[in-house]
C-alpha cells in the first residue's frame, strides 16, 4: 500500500459513512474488527468525500 487513505482506527467507530460516500468503492467495514479499510489505494479519487462524512475525523487522504 502506498499510504494515499490513511484510516485512525482509535478513531474510527465503524459507523459506515465513508464507506456509503466512496465512488469508488475502495472502503468496506471489516467484519472482524468493524472498523474501516481500504481494498486497493491506488483506486482513490483523492476527492476527500470520506474524509468530510467522517463524522470522527478518522480518515486522511495524502
Amino acid at each position: 500500500m502506498n499510504n494515499t487513505v490513511l484510516i485512525d482506527e482509535n478513531l474510527c467507530t465503524g459507523c459506515g459513512k465513508c464507506v456509503t460516500m466512496c465512488p469508488k468503492r475502495i472502503l468496506y467495514l471489516d467484519p472482524e474488527t468493524k472498523k474501516c479499510k481500504v481494498t486497493d489505494e491506488t483506486q482513490c479519487d483523492r476527492l476527500g468525500g470520506c474524509v468530510w462524512t467522517c463524522p470522527m475525523d478518522a480518515m486522511q487522504i495524502r
